[in-house]
């Protein structure tokens, strides 16, 4: 009976000391995926921002007090009288897996949402996008196929809005191939920079590693990227035009993102006013040429017509749970504005406190940041992923490995005892 017992004693220690070093070499490697059951939920506190407002400005109704201003009087206000400023806004994103996921991939759709607080529903509604993306579970990347996608959700900015009704635009990227992180970090994040991709102007650029941080008692690391002021409407045509012809709501999206209005609408001076001569601007001087004829009344002097392009740029940071990848705080300082070209773009970029104090072609400033119940959330979920990680490849592996230790010698001595009594 003894020696039985030290026979089983020594199996089970060799069988504990395999599976503790297998634990570490092995299983914890293979059990760094994405689960297939990932949910989160992300959200700002109310954010004084501001915003230029489609419906105001397509039924040339001024905002707030800037209908007392004069320059937002008569039938032409400048486009700075349709501008809310210290507008209170929050956005919310809703990422959870969806199908096609299996043992190798998994996909995640994101719901992200920009809605003003002083409206109700749908009226409040800025913005919205649904974007898809399949990742590889073991390297937490994006698959080199074409299988991501976009749909793009803002108020009309058309004749449907001058009419005052609540019309939206939906628009739907074509499927892609998609590089770049956005909603994930690898698991075992490195102090480098990773490529990000920005859901503004459909490609990546660089976000960096600056340093560590505390956050609940956890070790994060940040990551900080800037993206420099870029025209939206090139990228976004350009994907929109992938599967064919524009729809109806490709081309609304895409109104948003150019607008022409005579100069003094816009509020700008002869010598601000680019591209002079240009046929649009010989026309416009045509027509007030013929207005000022004999026997005519002096119309009211707005200049050529000047079209603008909506650029954007935002200050991202970032922080990150490095031994699960998982996003843990965020905020982003979102900037969308019209200039007449790169140059203008980057001089009013450069005076950017200028334009958020006194917003005159700002479509949206929102330095929004997650709230307390959306960080203490992710790190909950991130914390837990940690201890399980660490539990399988640290804590568990020393116990088996002591334990198996402890049997083998128990065994070897059992089984050395019974050996010498049996002589």
């Amino acid at each position: 009976m003894k020696r039985i017992l030290s026979s089983v004693a020594i199996v089970l220690g060799v069988a504990m000391l395999v599976l503790a070093f297998a634990l570490p070499t092995y299983v914890v490697p293979k059990g760094k995926v994405l689960p297939l059951d990932l949910v989160s939920t992300t959200g700002t506190p109310k954010t004084p921002g501001n915003l230029l407002d489609s419906g105001a400005l397509a039924s040339g109704k001024p905002v707030g007090d800037n209908k007392d201003k004069p320059e937002c009087k008569g039938d032409n206000p400048q486009i700075k009288c349709f501008i809310n400023k210290g507008l209170e806004m929050q956005s919310q994103r809703f990422t959870t897996a969806q199908e096609p996921s299996d043992k190798k991939v998994v996909t995640l759709e994101a719901g992200q949402t920009l809605f003003r607080t002083d409206k109700e529903e749908p009226k409040n509604l800025i913005s919205a996008s649904i974007d898809h993306v399949t990742l590889d579970r073991k390297t937490q990347m994006p698959v080199p196929d074409p299988t991501s996608s976009i749909e793009l959700n803002a108020p009309a900015l058309d004749a449907a809005a001058k009419e005052g009704k609540d019309e939206e635009v939906e628009a739907s990227v074509a499927p892609f191939t998609r590089p770049g992180i956005t909603y994930q970090f690898p698991m075992g994040t490195d102090r480098k920079s990773y490529d990000y991709f920005d859901m503004q102007i459909l490609k990546t650029q660089p976000i960096d590693y600056v340093g560590e941080e505390e956050q609940d008692g956890e070790k994060v690391y940040r990551f900080e990227q800037t993206v420099p002021p870029t025209e939206l409407y090139p990228a976004l045509r350009e994907r929109l035009e992938a599967d064919g012809e524009l729809s109806k709501g490709d081309k609304g999206t895409l109104a948003a993102l150019r607008l022409k209005f005579p100069a003094k609408v816009w509020g700008l001076k002869p010598e601000e006013i680019k591209n002079k001569g240009s046929e649009g601007e010989k026309k416009a001087d045509e027509k007030k040429d013929g207005e000022n004829g004999e026997g005519e009344d002096k119309k009211e002097d707005l200049g050529p017509e000047v079209e603008m392009s909506r650029y954007y740029t935002v200050h991202r940071v970032l922080r990150v749970l490095p031994e699960t990848g998982v996003l843990v705080n965020g905020s982003e300082e979102v900037f969308q504005y019209y200039a007449q070209d790169d140059e203008d773009a980057q001089r009013i970029f450069d005076n950017k406190e200028e334009e958020i104090n006194n917003p005159t072609r700002t479509a949206v400033y929102f330095p929004g940041a997650w709230d307390d119940d959306s960080r203490a959330a992710q790190m909950k979920k991130a914390s837990e992923g940690k201890e399980k990680l660490k539990l399988m490849g640290t804590i568990l592996p020393w116990i088996l490995g002591v334990v198996g230790l402890i049997l083998l010698v128990i065994g070897w001595i059992a089984h050395r005892s019974a050996r010498l009594a049996s002589k």
